[in-house]
């Protein structure tokens, strides 16, 4: 039976209250240890008036464990938790606040004049009122998480108990049970690719090893030496980082990572090629999802679909994904539509914005902000943003489709693409790139020599129509 992450964590305290739940630097913390931090801290906030439904504002470091001992006991009183950047400004923090009504703000700075603030310290105080964990059902709401809009105003994505539990269930069913794992998670918990991965390890019973950050490798490196990490789970860019800062040094640890995940972006060709060289032994997902479907609805397994390397996966059991046309037809599988998500893990709604929430559920299909494609065997393929869309001619152009076929040019190393004016005005727009050149002293293509390149993998209307090489993007 399915039960929030509050009453799991306390099930596997009373089970196994010595194995390890979290490592923070040096200080480890025990189901058992987590259970009692839980508890103080909700009573801390149920003496600060904090009750079922109330909202409370979460802003700390990975490097103390005082967030998840106050987000897990918001869940324990039945209140809703609002995990926002530890470095939040303080005009922003109040925006927040103001904005979901928070009873209370738990943060590691200080905070605006007048706005309900804490010390995150002060979760670890308790209080002297009796705790009473609620019976919070699957169906009421957890966390409010905010994420940016195309018009530039944050959305409060609302994620019910059901919606975690969910999630954590469909990604172990493709990465594996979380017992006796120990993940090192280098992500902000506050950004919900970071909080997932520390609540599914949580639920499954497993060690979340948590880690400041990914620029500075040694760190890392510590959760897999001192903390006994098997798994890793960061961002594209962090992985470029560690490659970058660290050398082959990742590759001391093939015999110990089980699995690595990256997330949020495309993971390119050539980080994809290297983490399998240094880790031919270790699993390498790459995953897509956003904040509306509770992080990571598809997965792909580079090493054992290596033909699907472009794509971003396919959907874990319980969700479903379809492509459809601008009336919301269903589309032929290698047919370029709009993403359209549907399962357990998609969110209850939009905080206090019944037009944006009927705007994203359609007839309970999340509206994903995507294009792409699926082929035959159920693997999706993005393909852009409807925004970005370049029109030629009336001819839709996606710029990712471009970009990511220019980035298998061993003289390409990054690129961008965008659609400029036509300055004849037949096309209304044309398609101009952005290259920056590998490194090495490996000649730069010509413009002809490109375009022969491009023209034999893209359709005439697709081809760029100016070229552009720079330092960097």
């Amino acid at each position: 039976m399915p039960a929030p992450i509050v009453r799991r964590v306390f099930e596997t305290a009373a089970l196994a209250p010595e194995r390890e739940a979290l490592a923070c630097g040096t200080q480890r913390v025990a189901y058992g240890a987590l259970k009692a931090g839980t508890i103080a801290a909700a009573r801390f906030l149920a003496g600060q008036g904090v009750r079922r439904g109330d909202r409370v504002v979460l802003a700390a470091r990975n490097r103390r464990p005082d967030f998840v001992y106050g987000y897990l006991a918001c869940h324990a009183l039945g209140a809703i938790a609002v995990p926002v950047d530890w470095g939040i400004p303080g005009p922003a923090l109040a925006d927040i606040v103001s904005l979901t009504r928070a009873r209370l703000a738990c943060v590691e700075t200080p905070a605006e004049p007048g706005c309900p603030a804490e010390p995150m310290e002060a979760l670890a105080g308790g209080g002297a009122g009796a705790f009473e964990a609620a019976e919070t059902g699957l169906d009421e709401a957890a966390d409010i998480l905010f994420t940016g809009g195309t018009t530039g105003r944050p959305k409060g994505v609302v994620q019910t108990h059901r919606n975690i539990v969910a999630f954590a269930a469909g990604r172990a069913s493709v990465v594996g049970p979380s017992a006796g794992d120990r993940l090192v998670l280098p992500l902000p918990l506050s950004h919900g690719y970071g909080l997932c991965r520390l609540r599914a390890t949580l639920l499954g019973g497993g060690t979340v090893i948590l880690v400041d950050g990914f620029l500075a490798p040694g760190d890392v490196f510590r959760g897999f030496d001192e903390g006994g990490g098997t798994s890793l789970c960061c961002v594209p860019y962090g992985f470029a980082a560690l490659l970058e800062l660290s050398g082959d040094e990742l590759g001391a640890y093939r015999s110990r990572l089980k699995y690595i995940e990256s997330a949020t972006a495309p993971l390119p060709a050539a980080h994809a090629a290297r983490l399998r060289a240094l880790l031919p032994e270790t699993r390498l997902f790459n995953a897509y999802g956003m904040t509306e479907t509770t992080s990571s609805i598809a997965f792909v397994e580079l090493q054992r679909a290596p033909g699907k390397a472009a794509s971003v996966g396919r959907p874990v059991p319980g969700v479903e994904i379809r492509i459809v046309d601008e009336l919301g037809a269903r589309v032929p599988d290698g047919v370029v539509g709009r993403v359209r998500v549907r399962g357990e893990s998609v969110m209850k709604e939009y905080w206090e914005d019944s037009a944006r929430t009927r705007e994203a559920l359609e007839g309970g299909w999340y509206a994903a902000n995507d294009l792409g494609c699926l082929d035959a065997e159920g693997y999706l393929f993005l393909k852009g943003r409807p925004e970005e869309l370049i029109n030629v001619g009336g001819l839709k152009v996606a710029p990712a489709e471009i970009e990511n076929l220019l980035r298998e040019h061993p003289a390409v190393a990054d690129c961008a693409c965008v659609g400029v004016p036509d300055p004849a005005g037949l096309t209304g727009e044309r398609v101009k790139v952005f290259l920056v050149p590998a490194p090495g002293p490996r000649a730069k293509p010509g413009d002809r020599e490109l375009s022969d390149w491009l023209r034999a993998r893209l359709e005439a209307y697709k081809l760029p129509a100016q070229i552009v090489w720079i330092d960097a993007l």
